[in-house]
């Protein structure tokens, strides 16, 4: 495919996300995308491939049931989150 002077396929906007892969990228993307404060630490936690907990699932979304979170992340291989167990 041939571009014009200018125009490009966008695919730098589409994948300099992943290609950067920091924590601070996606939390930059987050905050425009969802119009609301998104918590660094949390973001690190959860890109480290650490265990989900709580507070890293509260500090992410306020609103969400960590039940519903674990049994999804269980579900997309994320691995045992922490505390999950009773």
């Amino acid at each position: 495919m041939e571009f014009g002077p200018g125009e490009t396929d966008g695919a730098e906007g589409l994948f300099g996300l992943l290609f950067d892969g920091s924590p601070e990228a996606y939390a930059g993307f987050a905050e425009d995308h969802y119009e609301r404060p998104v918590d660094r630490g949390a973001v690190a936690a959860v890109l480290a491939g650490g265990s989900l907990t709580r507070w890293t699932v509260g500090a992410l979304s306020a609103d969400a049931d960590f039940g519903a979170v674990v049994a999804r992340a269980r579900a997309m291989g994320f691995g045992e989150p922490a505390g999950s167990r009773k």
